[in-house]
């Protein structure tokens, strides 16, 4: 009985010494991608601060036995010209920060939708956000060159971009930003690495990424 209950016991800790290992394997070899995660968990939880000081210096929120909404000035607020600018700014931040994430501008869409009751409203600030994260991550790519691209989205989905643009030439980039299946957010900045002609950009970024938009919205 003991001898078993040993080689029990030693079975159980050869197995979490091999889960250690491949634990630690796993982030030596992904350690790249594991510290841009962190560093956009950081970021992330350093806007949620900023908008919440931001909330509470409007007297949006407030603390009263826990957190506490103040829906009169939170309506005042979502339908004002400086609330507006805010949450364009966030939309902003946040889809570039996150660019790497599939989905991510997808998902800002999405609660702007559950948001703003008018439709209009909701589509007008998605799309503001969507062309200034685009244009940004255009120049993003023509002045920070490919490295940069590789280091912010990753090697795989740069290449994937480059091969797309190379091989189906631009005159199909507003075709791509048409369908989820190409990777959005790479080809704008691969765009930006080919020097794309910004009068081919910008009108195939308005309308194509207009259509998709709407459709969420």
């Amino acid at each position: 009985m003991r001898k078993a209950s040993a080689k029990k016991r030693g079975s159980v800790i050869k197995g979490l010494v091999n889960g250690l290992k491949k634990i630690k394997n796993f982030v030596v070899e992904n350690r790249g991608k594991l510290g841009k995660i962190l560093l956009m968990l950081a970021a992330l939880a350093a806007l949620s601060v900023v908008a919440m000081l931001v909330l509470y210096a409007f007297d949006i929120v407030y603390f009263d036995e826990g957190l506490q909404i103040n829906m009169h000035l939170f309506d005042r607020f979502q339908n004002s010209w400086y609330g507006w600018i805010i949450i364009i700014a966030v939309q902003v931040v946040i889809t570039t920060l996150l660019c790497f994430i599939p989905g991510a501008s997808m998902a800002f869409i999405i609660l702007l939708g559950a948001i703003y009751s008018s439709q209009l409203t909701a589509f007008l600030l998605a799309f503001t956000g969507v062309m200034l994260s685009s244009i940004i991550m255009y120049l993003t790519g023509r002045f920070g060159g490919y490295a940069i691209c590789t280091k912010l989205l990753g090697k795989e989905d740069c290449e994937k971009a480059s091969r797309l643009l190379n091989n189906r030439g631009v005159v199909f980039f507003p075709v791509m930003m048409l369908f989820p299946l190409f990777p959005d957010d790479a080809l704008v900045m691969i765009a930006g690495t080919l020097k794309m002609s910004l009068k081919w950009f910008i009108p195939s970024i308005a309308v194509c990424r207009t259509i998709g938009i709407a459709t969420i919205v």
